[in-house]
């Protein structure tokens, strides 16, 4: 099955340093009334901090708790394309949808380069690869023509996460039969006007039902009342929760509503400090507010 529909990228909840197993459950229950799936161990699920055998645990763990219905993305990026094979067999083996691979990020990238580690991991693929457009953690700009010669030499490349905001790649990469995710919270309603087929984006995974309603409204043409859902119960939010520390600000959240247990993140990033989650509290006050209203409370 193609890989489409609203699939947040969820954060990974730590309690005392380790996996907190019944927070997730807690988060899978919260995301059910209004996403298709989720992305596990992304950027924002701090898999970056993580060693390959942590992250294959906590793959396995998660695969294992989650209902058939929801499709599991899991990331498998890194810099060694050995530890990106032995992710990528790890997940399929275990129930994913789908792997969503970044180019690497160390050393200066060239498109040869990209493809050669990409052919390496989808050799050994039997689900779909999504290619993570990130040129802010890959330092690497990805051309669309060169994702679409790509796509046309590896078997299992059909889809594309768009974190950079270059939306003129949306049009070609639809023409060459690829989906097209919007990956970027700042500018996520501006993703979603221009047709992208899915999401993997935070926010979905804080305000599920709202987000769903939006994503709803869209596909069925009613920009106008998208947008209005959008910027009263979900904007909010994402002008609370920032860039560059939407990690812990996400954590923050999903603890004031009762989902994580705790919002401990990973050095070297930092927790939210008592200003920033003040900050987050009136955001929720106030969409909570007008969902109150909307439902003649």
């Amino acid at each position: 099955m193609s890989v489409k529909g609203v699939l947040p990228v969820v954060p990974t909840p730590f309690l005392d340093g380790g996996f907190d197993e019944p927070s997730f459950a807690r988060l899978i229950e919260h995301m059910s009334p209004g996403v298709d799936g989720f992305v596990l161990l992304g950027s924002t699920g701090e898999s970056p901090s993580m060693s390959t055998r942590e992250r294959m645990e906590i793959a396995a763990a998660v695969l294992a708790m989650t209902p058939e219905e929801m499709r599991v993305v899991v990331g498998i990026g890194h810099t060694s394309a050995e530890d990106a094979i032995e992710l990528a067999r790890h997940a399929q083996e275990h129930g994913a949808a789908a792997v969503l691979v970044p180019a690497p990020f160390y050393f200066p990238n060239q498109p040869e380069g990209i493809l050669s580690f990409l052919e390496r991991v989808d050799e050994v693929l039997e689900v779909e690869l999504v290619l993570y457009d990130n040129p802010d953690a890959t330092k690497t700009v990805l051309r669309a023509d060169n994702v679409i010669e790509w796509a046309r030499s590896l078997d299992h490349l059909g889809a594309v996460k768009l974190t950079d905001h270059d939306l003129t790649k949306i049009a070609p990469w639809h023409e060459a039969g690829l989906n097209v995710l919007g990956g970027d919270d700042p500018i996520a309603f501006r993703y979603l006007a221009a047709g992208v087929d899915g999401v993997m984006i935070i926010v979905p995974a804080l305000c599920p039902a709202a987000f769903r309603r939006c994503w709803d409204l869209l596909q069925g043409g009613d920009l106008d009342a998208a947008y209005a859902v959008f910027a009263a119960e979900i904007l909010p939010i994402t002008h609370a929760f920032g860039i560059g520390d939407e990690i812990a600000t996400s954590k923050a959240i999903l603890q004031e509503l009762g989902v994580f247990t705790s919002a401990e993140v990973r050095a070297p990033l930092v927790a939210s400090d008592p200003e920033r989650r003040r900050l987050l509290h009136s955001a929720l006050r106030t969409i909570a507010a007008v969902s109150a209203e909307a439902e003649g409370v």
